[in-house]
Parts: C-alpha cells; sequence; structure tokens
C-alpha cells in the first residue's frame, strides 16, 4: 500500500484522519484527527461563596479535549 500526504488513514481511535507527515522510509506517519480527543482530567476546586479551608473545598473532575491532535504511527 502506497501512503502519501493527504491520503486518509485511521487514528488510533478508530477517527478517519490525514496524513501530514512521512518519514523517508515510510515506515513512520503523523495523522492529524479533525475529531475531538481526551487530552486529560483535571481535578478543580469549586469555589463556593464562603471560602472553607482547603482541604474541605469540594472539587469536580474536568475533561479536556483537544481538536487535530496530531499521532505518531509507526506503520
Amino acid at each position: 500500500m502506497e501512503l502519501n500526504v493527504g491520503d486518509s488513514f485511521e487514528c488510533p481511535e478508530g477517527h478517519n484522519a490525514r496524513i501530514v507527515w512521512l518519514s523517508e522510509d515510510k515506515k513512520v506517519v503523523a495523522v492529524r484527527c479533525s475529531h475531538e480527543h481526551l487530552s486529560k482530567v483535571l481535578k478543580v476546586v469549586k469555589h463556593p461563596e464562603s471560602t472553607p479551608s482547603y482541604r474541605n473545598q469540594s472539587r469536580e473532575e474536568r475533561k479536556i479535549f483537544l481538536k487535530n491532535l496530531v499521532f505518531v504511527i509507526k506503520v
């Protein structure tokens, strides 16, 4: 299978992505996926009206998503 920059390729999460880079030996490709991918989960402090001590503040998880993520994949 001949790979070229701009061709469609499947990202690791199964979405349709585009090849944006090929290594010289064509064994490694970089693909950019336009779908949202989970980057990380942060624990964020909720700020109530009155501020209790740091240990007693409630926390919530906030998910961070990225679009146009580039994956480097061995072929």
